[in-house]
């Protein structure tokens, strides 16, 4: 049966195994086509980012605890924010290291972690500065209003966090030809390891509970969309190693399956 929680797993786990070979490209792109600026930006947008999902898990937990939730599910969210602290502090140590200690100079950098606790982009997500980051949050933020399910729903909210293992993950397995790839690679390694749970575990949970085929297909066609707009908002991230033909191309092989898929959310949820 489809909706066996097996089925629904492996379903679910192939089409995030194919986003994770598509965005091979973009990771490998930024590889071969290095620049200090490219190095600096992403870095720098990333540990804002990080630094923003402290935030939102700070602020789940202050909720929380006002509203006498159970103390475990308080002390996730604590959790939660302290990991996302970890990620931002080995990302600010290197991007300390890689400037010398002399200041960061991307534009408006606090900007790219403000995001709102309904997976929407911020005021300071400025559209301007970074148009794909901003669509992306703002398209999780859409679909999580139109659907009717609240199980669809979930899977959005999930996807929008859980998908980045594979993007740490790829960063994790990038040769490390010099010290900055070195300290990058080792950093990437580890939040890949503590993004895991985030996305693949997450896939196995909300296998078991699938109400209807029609929900099934919403999810799947929302998450399409989602990581379709999240290879451009890397692509952006690294100041497009991919030229618009590229990622173009990139896309289409994605939505055709003509990519080769990583196993990663399978491996992890089997």
């Amino acid at each position: 049966m489809r909706l066996s929680a097996a089925n629904v797993q492996e379903e679910l786990s192939n089409l995030m195994d194919l986003y994770t070979g598509a965005m091979s490209r973009v990771v490998t792109a930024y590889a071969e086509r290095r620049t200090r600026e490219r190095d600096i930006n992403w870095v720098a947008l990333q540990a804002t980012k990080e630094f923003g999902a402290m935030r939102l898990h700070t602020w789940a937990m202050w909720q929380k605890a006002r509203a006498m939730d159970e103390l475990n599910s308080i002390r996730k969210s604590c959790e939660d924010a302290f990991e996302e602290a970890e990620h931002y502090w080995g990302l600010m140590k290197i991007l300390d290291w890689y400037l010398e200690g002399k200041p960061c100079e991307v534009k408006e950098m606090w900007g790219y972690g403000d995001f709102t606790d309904s997976n929407g982009p911020g005021p300071g997500m400025k559209a301007s500065l970074w148009p794909e980051s901003q669509r992306y949050f703002a398209l999780a933020q859409e679909q999580q209003k139109i659907t009717a399910s609240p199980w669809v729903r979930e899977v959005v909210k999930t996807n929008v966090e859980g998908a980045a293992v594979a993007f740490h993950h790829l960063l994790g397995l990038l040769p490390a030809t010099d010290e900055f790839m070195k300290r990058v690679t080792e950093h990437e390694r580890s939040i890949a390891d503590d993004e895991r749970h985030h996305g693949p575990q997450m896939l196995r949970q909300l296998a078991k509970s699938v109400p209807s085929e029609k929900d099934l297909d919403q999810a799947e066609q929302m998450i399409t969309e989602l990581r379709v707009q999240e290879l451009r908002q890397r692509n952006e991230q690294f100041l497009h190693p991919l030229n618009s033909s590229e990622l173009k191309q990139l896309e289409q092989d994605f939505l055709n399956k003509k990519v080769q898929p990583i196993a990663l959310f399978g491996a992890v949820a089997a």
